[in-house]
């Protein structure tokens, strides 16, 4: 059978339950770069090398290896379905190499400018919640009032928000450690209370949806000249902070809503400049003194 059957009478049925923004993930990269290739080649004939070679072609590493992700799991269900003999997604695969993510975040100083450039904006309170307990973006836009506990200081994470193919999709957190009530620091809490007046009801961010809360975060951003960095990574400013400020990563890793802390030390157990230098110094004491 020709991989691009399968995929229109088989794959693609399969991924009905999947979320909407999954699927369309998936059609993407499917349709910019894996059906112009292997759309009309047979499955039983694809090798390694075929697509070794197949993946040197792309010009970005990250786009490499997301169509492999898509073209493995199309693979994959040809073989448990019984479509195909051949399982090449066993065999091991060089994939491009991937520079690793460096995001762009915001010291402490940053932090309370930027809090205080958006004192009575109407984005205040998305951005309270954002810097401050280190959602992810799509969680942060489907943040409503009544998931706010002001008297204890908690916001809880209930939905997972995204514009995907031009309109709203609200979804479940993502995992269930997604799904998880977190703490907010008083400052935030206090002002929270204010701009609240105890009668709001709906979305901290109104009717903007995410493209629009990105937009207007940026455009004011500029127009104050505050220090900026794109929403999603607020919630790595939040992060680097706090294990910075000596909190445990195990606790960070609770509040970001990670599986394993292994992904919090990834992306956030980074020694800024000056523990490095002090770490220099014992070094050469120990060094020169023994």
């Amino acid at each position: 059978m020709l991989l691009g059957t399968f995929v229109d009478e088989v794959w693609w049925p399969a991924c009905a339950k999947l979320r909407e923004c999954t699927r369309v993930g998936y059609e993407s990269s499917y349709r910019c770069h894996i059906r112009s290739r292997w759309g009309g080649v047979d499955l039983e004939s694809i090798t390694a090398s075929d697509i070794e070679e197949w993946l040197g072609s792309f010009e970005q590493a990250g786009a490499a290896r997301k169509a492999w992700a898509v073209l493995r799991a199309i693979l994959r269900l040809a073989y448990r379905r019984g479509v195909t003999d051949n399982d090449v997604t066993r065999r091991e695969i060089r994939l491009p190499h991937l520079r690793r993510y460096e995001p762009q975040v915001l010291d402490a100083r940053q932090v309370r400018r930027l809090l205080k450039g958006f004192y009575g904006h109407a984005l205040e309170a998305w951005l309270l919640v954002s810097v401050c307990a280190g959602l992810r973006r799509c969680e942060s836009v489907g943040i409503e009032w009544t998931d706010l506990d002001l008297r204890r200081g908690t916001v809880t994470v209930k939905r997972s928000v995204q514009w995907v193919a031009g309109h709203e999709t609200v979804t479940e957190p993502k995992t269930d450690l997604s799904r998880r009530t977190v703490a907010l620091p008083r400052f935030a809490v206090k002002r929270l209370a204010e701009i609240r007046h105890g009668t709001k009801t709906g979305r901290l961010v109104g009717s903007l949806n995410a493209n629009q809360v990105a937009n207007h975060y940026r455009s004011w951003c500029k127009r104050m000249k505050l220090p900026c960095v794109p929403p999603r990574n607020l919630r790595h400013t939040f992060g680097t902070l706090a294990i910075k400020a000596g909190t445990d990563i195990s606790v960070v890793a609770r509040q970001l809503g990670h599986s394993d802390i292994q992904t919090t030390a990834r992306y956030y157990l980074k020694p800024d400049l000056s523990v490095l230098k002090d770490m220099q110094r014992a070094w050469q004491r120990l060094v020169l003194t023994c």
